[in-house]
């Protein structure tokens, strides 16, 4: 199915880091990648999980690993190792506070459920400078006021994540499945979207331990999808 696309103008007027959270009603942005190893391929997905739940893979596996510097893996990591669950509870807890948005609460620049300060807490100093810098905090709210709308996060699922080997730097790979209770018609008909329909989007989630906690260092987003149909059973 052709993946939805944002309004042409919409696109000129945003820096390209910042449409890309913006157009897709989802919040962080394209920030430039911490540097890391070489990409390690992504394995299946695991089943969906409630937020922050443990990412288990096929037969209970874990999906996380500890790799080298050339993106081997060294070992398999299980899901209570102290920095796998630090790693999962930051990246749960900023997407359920990133998916879970109203533009009747939205508030810009009060610190208010649902405002980009809510979600700079889970950021590094420097991505939180990037997206100050780039008006992050009033094009969000401006987007979801002007175009009235409300956002509520479905489920996730979780793919193969990383850990490198010193421990000091992570990669956290999921789905995020929204949908769109609120918004107003001519933004549906411009982004090809519809209301209470579930929408999936993969994210990589780069971090790094500062100061002893895991903080989001940039997150790569894909266009939102609409999710194939579950088929029919006689």
């Amino acid at each position: 199915m052709r993946q939805p696309t944002a309004p042409a103008a919409l696109r000129a007027a945003l820096p390209a880091a910042l449409a890309a959270a913006l157009v897709l009603v989802l919040s962080g942005c394209d920030a430039a990648p911490a540097p890391a190893p070489a990409p390690v391929g992504a394995a299946a997905p695991a089943s969906p999980t409630p937020q922050g739940g443990p990412p288990t893979g096929p037969a209970g596996r874990s999906l996380w690993a500890l790799i080298d510097d050339r993106g081997d893996t060294i070992r398999s990591l299980p899901d209570d190792d102290p920095d796998v669950t630090a790693v999962r509870r930051t990246v749960a807890l900023h997407s359920a506070a990133t998916d879970n948005r109203d533009h009747r609460t939205l508030a810009d620049g009060t610190g208010g459920a649902g405002s980009a300060d809510s979600e700079y807490a889970f950021y590094s100093a420097e991505f939180t400078r990037q997206l100050k810098a780039q008006g992050y905090d009033r094009q969000l709210s401006a987007l979801y006021r002007t175009n009235r709308l409300t956002t509520h996060q479905v489920k996730t699922a979780w793919y193969r994540s990383t850990l490198y080997k010193d421990r000091a730097t992570a990669k956290a790979e999921m789905d995020t499945v929204m949908e769109f209770t609120a918004a107003a018609p001519s933004y549906l008909k411009k982004g090809g979207f519809a209301l209470n329909t579930p929408y999936t989007q993969h994210r990589t989630v780069s971090l790094a331990k500062q100061g002893g906690k895991w903080k989001i260092t940039a997150i790569r987003k894909s266009p939102l999808t609409k999710a194939a149909p579950r088929p029919e059973t006689s």
